[in-house]
């Protein structure tokens, strides 16, 4: 208990700081302001959870901050902001498509035998016309779901696409740590348009007691599903926008809930006859980083509070210092007399009203002095002394102003190159920064949401047939990476199929599917077979199992060998003939080509 009571002690300093830093900020612009005790005041009548940290207050701390706009930026465009593609579970035209189709068969098969529902005399294994029949069946269905796919994500959104929805999302995960889209459904109940959702105007309410009999799919096999029903704890969300209060549902809840009170009803003719213009609360889709002690999710870089929050004051001190002048530019010493009285709240007001700002920088002030009767003839001297050398010649806290940048920039686990620092950076640097970040931090990123859409909004409009997949930027050198996958095609490591498959994932865009046998095999096989005549490019009308291939490759190597050994031969003999003198040729030459052959030398010799 006590060290609970220390963290939430913890917690309400950090709130405290976070409000009084931010929300005690001279904000021009009302629009930025929060709502305060109103939206907290609705939100504490509706029965929502209290988030670990005010999301408005975190959202204008990244209107506020010098650093945390790069990171989440950075963020946003690389994981989200490349496009999406659509893989196949099943490629239809490659060479075992069949074989998994009849391994489906089978699961599925075997699963309805654990269930009891497979016929009586029924074999798990298909025959060769059953394959058949289904392959054209399941080719047929998943051209239909593409269709439907494409369909679907090319006008999931009203506004805008979903691309920039995942950028939006993706902004207010990183920087309120919570997310939410709203579902819409059709008449039929499939899904219609995925709405974006303020985080900053949501909030959780607790789970209800009782649970609730929720229908889910799971695969059986890889292009079929089966029902799971289970009984979870659902819960109920509540949105908050000028003062009127909006009520959603949890992602898959088969309840009927009210939109205006957020009351569960048995039907939509029961909340009809409760409240006629009322309507059925849609879906929420919640997106978290997790925190193990809320429900809420909780930004990365929160722990990085005070280095945000300190860089914003370090910016204001130098704004102030420009502004106001903290040093003056010059110090008047007055001797031999005294000025007089008119001129000291002259020299007052001169400097209250127009020595700051940057316009008022080189003004000077003209005084009078009245002499005290002693001195150098009883005149009174006035000097002007500068001193710009008290100045700061650079703005102030620069180095602690790095520091916490650097920071902010650790919580993301991002390089300076990617929060648009270019300095001290050359390729290699700058190549391996990109790898990091792309593979520790971008992708595992990627992986989840891709996750979360297969797993959900994919499941539930039964797609069984594609994954959703984000795309990755193409930050790899092209010309290396053709290079590389070249080679290993080239010593046989991979096919040329597989080769094309990994250069659509470098360039992110599809290659003409090429049918032929050849691709399927490595090239080193190939070109073997062309010049020993044992293989051509020609296909094969019967595909071979893999023993059958190793059968081949192990008798064209030993032709290989065999050749190898004929040549050797040839070259040892026709050395021997020329070292025994053996090897001579005789070849019949007519007598004026004979005769030409010596004309040159014996027009030499005639000419000595």
């Amino acid at each position: 208990m006590t060290d609970e009571r220390e963290a939430r002690a913890s917690d309400e300093r950090v709130q405290t700081i976070l409000k009084a830093v931010v929300l005690g900020a001279r904000v021009q612009d009302p629009a930025s302001l929060a709502a305060g005790e109103d939206l907290s005041a609705a939100f504490a009548s509706a029965g929502a959870l209290v988030p670990p940290y005010d999301p408005e207050a975190l959202c204008l701390v990244l209107e506020h901050s010098n650093s945390l706009r790069q990171n989440v930026d950075a963020y946003a465009t690389n994981i989200d902001g490349n496009g999406y593609r659509f893989d196949a579970v099943i490629d239809f035209d490659a060479e075992d498509a069949r074989s998994k189709v009849a391994d489906a068969i089978t699961l599925e098969r075997l699963a309805a035998r654990e269930a009891r529902t497979l016929p009586e005399g029924m074999s798990t294994t298909p025959s060769a016309e059953e394959v058949s029949a289904r392959f054209t069946e399941l080719r047929q269905a998943a051209r239909v779901e593409r269709a439907r796919l494409d369909a679907f994500f090319d006008f999931a959104c009203f506004d805008h696409s979903f691309v920039d929805l995942r950028r939006r999302t993706r902004q207010d995960l990183e920087v309120t740590g919570n997310a939410f889209w709203e579902v819409l459904r059709d008449g039929k109940g499939d899904l219609a348009r995925l709405v974006y959702v303020p985080s900053y105007t949501v909030r959780l309410l607790p789970l209800d007691r009782e649970a609730v009999e929720v229908t889910e799919r799971a695969r059986v096999s890889p292009v079929s599903f089966d029902t799971v029903r289970s009984r979870r704890r659902m819960r109920r969300y509540v949105q908050v926008q000028s003062t009127e209060c909006v009520y959603f549902k949890s992602f898959g809840d088969p309840r009927v809930i009210s939109r205006s009170t957020g009351r569960v009803f048995n039907d939509i003719a029961a909340l009809k006859a409760a409240k006629p213009d009322d309507g059925p609360a849609t879906e929420l889709l919640h997106f978290a980083i997790h925190s193990p002690r809320s429900p809420y999710g909780v930004p990365r870089w929160v722990g990085t509070l005070l280095s945000v929050l300190g860089s914003r004051q370090m910016e204001e001190v130098n704004f102030l210092y420009f502004e106001n002048k903290s040093v003056p530019p010059m110090a008047l010493l007055v001797s031999g007399g005294r000025i007089s009285e008119a001129s000291v709240p002259r020299i007052e007001r001169f400097i209250e009203e127009n020595l700051k700002g940057k316009a008022n920088f080189h003004k000077i002030l003209i005084l009078e002095a009245d002499g005290a009767g002693t001195g150098d003839g009883g005149r009174a001297k006035i000097e002007l002394r500068p001193l710009t050398d008290a100045q700061q010649q650079d703005a102030l806290f620069q180095v602690y102003d790095e520091r916490n940048i650097d920071k902010v920039g650790s919580a993301f686990r991002l390089p300076r190159l990617l929060r648009g620092e270019s300095k001290d950076f050359n390729r290699a640097t700058a190549e391996s920064a990109l790898r990091f970040a792309e593979d520790q931090v971008f992708q595992p990123e990627r992986d989840e949401f891709d996750f979360l859409i297969n797993r959900k909004l994919l499941a539930d409009m039964g797609i069984r047939f594609w994954r959703f997949r984000s795309q990755t930027p193409v930050t790899r050198d092209p010309e290396r990476m053709t290079a590389m996958v070249e080679r290993l095609v080239r010593v046989g490591v991979l096919t040329p199929e597989e080769g094309r498959l990994l250069a659509s994932d470098i360039f992110n865009r599809d290659f003409r599917k090429i049918s032929d046998d050849w691709v399927k095999r490595p090239i080193t096989l190939t070109l073997a077979g062309i010049q020993t005549g044992v293989e051509d490019l020609r296909a094969r009308t019967a595909k071979g199992s893999l023993l059958d291939d190793a059968r081949r490759l192990l008798q064209l190597r030993e032709e290989l060998d065999a050749e190898e050994t004929r040549l050797a031969e040839e070259r040892l003999n026709l050395a021997r003939r020329y070292l025994a003198g053996d090897d001579v040729v005789r070849i019949e030459v007519p007598r004026d080509e004979l005769a030409s052959w010596f004309e040159e030398e014996k027009a030499r010799d005639e000419r000595r």
